[in-house]
């Protein structure tokens, strides 16, 4: 490992992880457009997931009430 080498100040890419100059998010529209279509996928499935846990839980309450009467 080479030692008293010091890197420019940089970031990276949020959506490919090239480096970029510092304070910027992106490198270029298609990474900014990408990230946008990946966080609204990953929002999809959130509520996906909680959609189906609330109809799964109203489920078994329902099938408790049922088998109690």
């Amino acid at each position: 490992m080479v030692t008293g080498v010091k890197l420019p100040d940089h970031s990276h890419c949020r959506f490919c992880g090239d480096p970029i100059p510092f304070g910027e998010e992106y490198c270029g529209e298609s990474c900014r457009e990408g990230e946008a279509e990946r966080e609204h996928a990953e929002r999809r499935k959130e509520y996906l997931f909680w959609g189906s846990a609330g109809v799964i839980i109203l489920i078994i309450i329902a099938a408790a009430v049922v088998t109690r009467l």
